[in-house]
């Protein structure tokens, strides 16, 4: 019976591995950050991948963190942001280069389930899980009743010859 209850836990958001690239960009600089800025949430994890000619790196403004040297075509360790905030960055070889890592708080979950209303009003929506494993025990439960009620005459009784 601990099914049904798990069929309402709502789902908690989980922090993810959010891609950027070092490309060749149109402008005054050779190379850039793209996406810039980065959004993601705490938790998240930040990779660059360089898909430029020379080495590049991302490395913090306060030198909270560094990639280290990105080979071409390589991409760099993940790194992690477990706090909220806007994390300027720029590459330590071509320091024209810059971005930004904008880090949001992520949505708490709901301590209780969302339930929508049938259409017309009518109540609640049942989850299909739900709906099926009642389902399945109603008629477990018919087929117990069914099987328990009384035989009629000469029904499924056995007759044993008298000695």
């Amino acid at each position: 019976m601990a099914l049904p209850g798990l069929l309402l836990v709502p789902l908690a958001a989980s922090a993810a591995n959010a891609p950027a690239r070092i490309v060749d960009c149109s402008g005054a600089a050779p190379w850039c950050f793209s996406p810039n800025p980065i959004r993601i949430t705490v938790g998240s994890t930040v990779t660059w991948t360089n898909n430029t000619g020379p080495r590049h790196t991302a490395t913090s403004d306060t030198g909270a963190w560094t990639t280290g040297n990105i080979a071409p075509g390589g991409t760099s360790a993940a790194v992690a942001f477990p706090t909220a905030g806007t994390f300027p960055y720029h590459c330590a070889i071509h320091p024209s280069m810059t971005g930004t890592v904008i880090v949001s708080a992520a949505a708490a979950p709901s301590s209780a389930p969302v339930r929508g209303l049938a259409s017309g009003g009518g109540g609640p929506q049942l989850p299909i899980g739900a709906a099926l494993l009642l389902l399945g025990v109603g008629l477990l439960a018919a087929r117990g009743v069914r099987s328990n009620r009384p035989h009629g005459a000469g029904e499924g009784i056995d007759k044993v010859p008298h000695q």
